[in-house]
C-alpha cells in the first residue's frame, strides 16, 4: 500500500491510499461524521482518537481499491472553524473531493464509491443524487436526516432517564423532563432558523451552528434518496443508540438501485465491537474502553462482502 499527502484543492489536505502506482483501481471516498474530528477520525486536542477512517481505509486499500479522506474546516490541516461550516460547505468539499478521484490517473472513475459514517452519510446522500457515483455505502446512518436522528436520540435519553430506578426515574417522570427539554430544543431550534448567522450564543457564552443546524433541518434526504439510481448498501450496529436501525426497511422502496441493509450483532455506532448494553447515557463512559478494541470483525466482512461483489474487484488484489 502507498499512501500519499495530498491537497485536493488549495484549501484542503487529505490522504489518498493506493493498492501501488502502476495500474487503475475501483476508489471510495471517506466521509466523515460531525464535530471537529480530522480525515482519520481524531479531534485536535486529542481527547477522541478513534482512527476510524484510516482504519476503514487501510482495509479498503487492502481489498484493491484506492481511497480518499480529508479534513474538514478547522480539523488537521486545515484552517477554518468548524463550527461556521454548514451542511452546503460540508457537501461542496464532498463533491471537489469526488472530483478529484475521478480524475486521478490510478482512479477507474466509472467505479467510485461514496461511503459516509454517521453526518457523513447525509453527504454520501447528497453525492449519490447529484453525481451518479458507482455505489452509496452508509454506515452507522442512512435514510433518516440530522434533525431526525437528534429526535431519536433525545427520546432514546428520556426513556432511560424515565426507568432510572427510585428516586431519580421519580423526579424525571413527575418533572415530565420531556416536555421541558422539547420546549426549550424547539426554542433553540427556532432561534436558528431565524438567524442568518453561521453561528449563534445562547446563555451569552456557548455558540451554537446556526448555519449547520438550518441547512441540515431542511435537507429531506428521502425526497433525496428517490433520485438515487446506484447500488446502495447499509450497515448498522445493533448496539449504537444514536440511530433507529428501522428506517433502512425503507430503503427498497425509496431508491431506484439495488439496496442491502445489514443489522451488525454487538457493533456501534464507530463501528467497534461492544457487547455492553445500547445506552445513550452510558456512550462517554464506555467510549475510552471501546476504542481500545478492533473493528466488528462481521462488520468488516460485511463491507468486504458488497464491496466485492458490487464493484467486481478481484479477490486476488488484496494485499
Amino acid at each position: 500500500m502507498i499512501e500519499k499527502e495530498i491537497l485536493i484543492h488549495p484549501l484542503i489536505s487529505g490522504t489518498l491510499a493506493l493498492p501501488d502506482d502502476k495500474d487503475t483501481y475501483p476508489a471510495v471516498l471517506l466521509l466523515a461524521g460531525s464535530g471537529p474530528i480530522d480525515r482519520d477520525g481524531n479531534d485536535r486536542k486529542g481527547k477522541y482518537q478513534t482512527n476510524l477512517y484510516k482504519e476503514l481505509a487501510h482495509f479498503m486499500t487492502g481489498l484493491g481499491f484506492v481511497t480518499l479522506r480529508y479534513d474538514k474546516h478547522g480539523t488537521g490541516k486545515r484552517n477554518g472553524n468548524w463550527m461556521e461550516a454548514g451542511l452546503s460547505d460540508l457537501a461542496t468539499d464532498a463533491k471537489t473531493a469526488m472530483l478529484f478521484l475521478r480524475e486521478h490517473p490510478n482512479v477507474d472513475p466509472e467505479k467510485v464509491i461514496v461511503c459516509g459514517h454517521s453526518e457523513g452519510t447525509i453527504l454520501a446522500t447528497i453525492l449519490a443524487e447529484t453525481m451518479n457515483p458507482s455505489g452509496c455505502m452508509f454506515l452507522s446512518g442512512g435514510v433518516d436526516n440530522l434533525m431526525e436522528a437528534l429526535h431519536h436520540q433525545r427520546q432514546f435519553a428520556y426513556k432511560e432517564l424515565f426507568a432510572k430506578p427510585g428516586l431519580k426515574g421519580w423526579i424525571n417522570r413527575t418533572l415530565k423532563i420531556d416536555v421541558r427539554n422539547e420546549k426549550q430544543y424547539a426554542k433553540l431550534l427556532e432561534k436558528m432558523k431565524r438567524s442568518d448567522r453561521d453561528t449563534i450564543k445562547i446563555q451569552l457564552f456557548f455558540r451554537q451552528p446556526a448555519k449547520w443546524f438550518r441547512e441540515h433541518d431542511a435537507y429531506d434526504t428521502r425526497r433525496a434518496l428517490k433520485n438515487v439510481t446506484c447500488p446502495v448498501f447499509a450497515m448498522h450496529g445493533d448496539k449504537d443508540p444514536l440511530l433507529e436501525s428501522h428506517v433502512l426497511q425503507e430503503l427498497d422502496r425509496l431508491v431506484q438501485g439495488k439496496s442491502q441493509y445489514y443489522i451488525i450483532s454487538n457493533m456501534e455506532h464507530g463501528l467497534r465491537v461492544q457487547t455492553e448494553p445500547r445506552s445513550i447515557l452510558s456512550m462517554k463512559k464506555m467510549f475510552k474502553d471501546i476504542l481500545n478494541r478492533p473493528l466488528h470483525e462481521e462488520g468488516l466482512k460485511t463491507i468486504e462482502t458488497w464491496l466485492i461483489d458490487h464493484i467486481k474487484t478481484d479477490p486476488s488484489q488484496k494485499g
